[in-house]
């Protein structure tokens, strides 16, 4: 039953709600508006925000019906406080964890970045000492580029490999093509047909405004290990190391863990942007020992584009031949004039 309110039908809570609103007009009317609220299309408004399943442990639509009889006995205070501590509960449940800021922004961190963050097994034809082929797996991470399936990890993790699987978030296991490589970079570019699936694509940063000290957050693969979070700090900028016989330029040092399967995950500052992907360690061991380094992401964004789009790269050969031609062309004439 309704009964028009102004130019607004309200609930009818009852005597008891209409006693709380009554009182409540004498505090600037604030109490009233909130008795006053529709609690379902409330309800319905901030589960559907926050992907909030259910109300005290039940479906959505058991939820309403519970909540529609508590207001029908009891008026819309109590269903309104009830819900109310529900979703601040599961909004908010790591203040009575006593967990600090710093805590709740790293959880947040990562529960917004690991979606992006792939498993890459590379799988390498390889033959024993009477010449019989053996498989031979490793192991490293990805990033989601673009929600298409395009995928970014470093070329040592795909080089040579006969065959690579892409393992996603959700343990989805997918066949990978390679698209592009750029070994002095050490980076890789494959290709995944996730039809029916929605991808979540990194977030993109700015490399180029980073400081040492800042908080980085590392999200990869080690030792097979998925989704796994290391923290740490930008320990250097435009740090240069060899590496295989190769000489990688303006990398980011950090202290953040990063172990053999790291290599071609994330390295995401507080905000969760992609600054960086991490590529190698310096240690005597093999593991980490707190130095660690990654290509910066305004790198990766030069050189991406080339590995996704193979007539860049021909394209590129074309006209240094072209300008070669040319160059010998002009040689040819003036000698040729010159007799």
């Amino acid at each position: 039953m309704r009964r028009r309110h102004g130019n607004r039908a309200t609930p009818w809570c009852g005597g008891v709600a209409n006693a709380v609103q009554n009182r409540a007009r004498s505090f600037g009317g604030i109490l009233f508006k909130l008795y006053s609220w529709n609690t379902e299309a409330l309800y319905l408004k901030f589960a559907n925000k926050i992907n909030f399943d259910g109300f005290l442990g039940l479906p959505v639509d058991a939820s309403l019906m519970l909540m529609s009889n508590l207001k029908l006995c009891f008026g819309t205070l109590l269903p309104f406080f009830i819900w109310t501590t529900q979703l601040l509960l599961y909004c908010v449940p790591n203040a009575a964890l006593g967990l600090t800021q710093e805590e709740l922004n790293t959880i947040s961190t990562y529960r917004a970045v690991s979606p992006s963050i792939v498993n890459i097994t590379a799988t390498i034809l390889e033959y024993d000492f009477f010449l019989r082929p053996f498989p031979a797996a490793g192991s490293g991470s990805g990033i989601i580029f673009r929600k298409d399936g395009t995928i970014i990890t470093n070329y040592h993790v795909v080089a040579d490999a006969d065959r690579v699987q892409v393992t996603l978030s959700d343990g989805s296991h997918w066949d990978a093509e390679l698209i592009g490589t750029s070994p002095d970079d050490d980076l890789a570019a494959i290709r995944i047909d996730a039809r029916g699936r929605v991808l979540q694509a990194i977030t993109l940063g700015d490399s180029d405004r980073l400081e040492v000290g800042e908080k980085v957050l590392a999200i990869g693969n080690p030792f097979g290990l998925g989704q796994t979070l290391t923290v740490g700090v930008i320990s250097m900028l435009g740090r240069n190391i060899r590496d295989n016989g190769r000489v990688l330029k303006d990398l980011i040092q950090t202290d953040a863990s990063i172990n053999p399967g790291n290599s071609g995950g994330a390295m995401v500052n507080a905000k969760g942007e992609l600054i960086g992907i991490n590529t190698a360690i310096l240690s005597p061991t093999g593991s980490s020992i707190g130095i660690g380094f990654a290509i910066p992401v305004n790198r990766v964004k030069q050189v991406v584009p080339g590995l996704l789009y193979a007539w860049g790269r021909w394209l590129g050969w074309l006209l240094a031949l072209l300008l070669v031609y040319w160059l010998l062309r002009r040689i040819y004439r003036s000698e040729k004039g010159s007799l």
